[in-house]
């Protein structure tokens, strides 16, 4: 049975049978991946901790004629500190599931990691939680890059916009993400700027449309 290797980070993991767990990655080398964890549901299981959603995690995986099965998962030293987070469960969890929903199985994209990785480096570093405004802001910052890695980048600079979000909007594809969480500019040009991301968002390819905004807004006011 051929496996493959990979470092990757948990999308998504739903129930699968009683004890199974279906779970979504994405690789550094393989991009999208999928595959079934065997008995990770079960209280006992000890590669359990190993798969939660925002989870980087060195994978190996046993490729199968109708699905593949995960072999083997070890998370990249010690991760809770992304759960711990509000702000960092609500915006990496939104903007996983927006890479998940934006790729394909057997796709390699080394800048959407990378992307991922540095979303997650953004939050550690972060001092103190953001407010509603500035985690979807931030949100949308990492959603433009997606766009713009993916192909499918907006004409931001036709929006109908005031000063301030015209100017954010011509230097984010090109800025760290940390850059969203010390650019000082008013609620509405961030809100605007979400906006216009958001707007955009509806044009790609996406089955339904991303929880992603609601979700930040809600889960942090």
């Amino acid at each position: 049975m051929p496996y493959l290797r990979d470092t990757a980070y948990v999308l998504k993991s739903e129930p699968y049978r009683e004890h199974d767990a279906w779970i979504t990655f994405f690789g550094r080398a393989h991009g999208k991946l999928e595959a079934v964890a065997r008995g990770v549901r079960s209280w006992k299981a000890k590669q359990r901790g190993h798969l939660e959603p925002l989870t980087k995690a060195d994978v190996m995986i046993a490729i199968g004629a109708s699905f593949d099965k995960l072999a083997v998962a070890h998370a990249d030293g010690a991760q809770t500190d992304l759960r711990l987070r509000l702000g960092a469960i609500a915006t990496f969890g939104a903007f996983a599931n927006l890479v998940d929903r934006l790729t394909r199985p057997g796709v390699a994209d080394q800048a959407v990691f990378d992307l991922l990785e540095e979303l997650a480096t953004t939050w550690r570093r972060a001092v103190r939680e953001p407010s509603p405004e500035r985690a979807r802001f931030l949100y949308a910052a990492a959603a433009l890059r997606l766009m713009r890695d993916l192909g499918y980048a907006p004409a931001c600079e036709r929006a109908a916009v005031g000063n301030e979000a015209e100017k954010l909007l011509r230097v984010l594809p090109d800025a760290p993400l940390a850059f969203s969480l010390s650019v000082t500019a008013s609620g509405l040009a961030f809100r605007e700027v979400a906006s216009i991301v958001e707007a955009a968002l509806a044009e790609t390819p996406l089955t339904e449309r991303p929880h992603g905004p609601a979700t930040i807004v809600a889960i942090l006011t």
